[in-house]
Formats: structure tokens, sequence, C-alpha cells
């Protein structure tokens, strides 16, 4: 779970059942610490942005392939940061839906016989 989500359980417990801090993180088991941390780390919005960017205009590009493009900008990024961007902002490939669906054939005559285009003699 992640730690705004504990946040806000804990702050929904102590107004329904009006408990204390120390006992409303007991009820969830996490500690009074881990409820009260606020992160320092830069939330990269720029970065983010960027990427969400070359990622509509580019929709086929993973995010190997963005990370390269970012470096080609003068970002200096690392492939595991972009990775981890990519995937919070919900930027993942799928690949069913990128494939072109696949011609149904049907059934062959017998076994070990396979399928093969013919060119007739008169060129078309």
């Amino acid at each position: 779970m992640k730690p705004a989500k504990r946040r806000e359980l804990v702050r929904e417990i102590r107004q329904a059942y009006q408990l204390n801090e120390l006992r409303a993180c007991g009820l969830i088991r996490i500690t009074r610490w881990s409820n009260g941390y606020q992160s320092r780390c830069d939330p990269q919005t720029e970065l983010r942005v960027r990427l969400r960017d070359l990622a509509s205009t580019r929709i086929r590009y993973g995010y190997r392939r963005l990370t390269v493009m970012l470096r080609r900008e003068g970002w200096h990024v690392n492939t595991k940061r972009v990775y981890r961007l990519y995937r919070e902002e919900g930027l993942e490939l799928r690949r069913s839906e990128l494939s072109e669906p696949t011609v149904e054939h049907g059934l062959r005559e017998r076994p070990h016989r396979g399928w093969a285009m013919v060119q007739n003699s008169d060129g078309g």
C-alpha cells in the first residue's frame, strides 16, 4: 500500500472511531514514524511531462527507446528511472493490442500439408 493511502486510512480510522494516532496506526500495523513520513525526493514533474509527450507522439516506442531520445535532448537519465516513471504514468506497451490480427486459414486438408502462394504463369 502506498504511503499516501496509508495516511488517508489512518485519518479515516481516527475520525470514525475517535482514536489517537498510535492506536489507529496499530490497527493497520504500521508505525507512527512511517505514517508521518514525507518524502523529500523530487517528483520529477518536468521529466514526467516530457516522457508523456514523447510517448504520445511515438506510441510504438518503449521505455528504452524513449530513454535514448531523452538523452539526445540533454536529460541525464538512467534507464531504470525512465522505466519506473514509464510504469507509474501507465505508458506500458501492450503487445496484444499492437499486433495486427492474424488471418485465419481454416483447417488443412490433411496432416503435414502446408499452405503456399502460387504465382500464375501469366504474371498475375
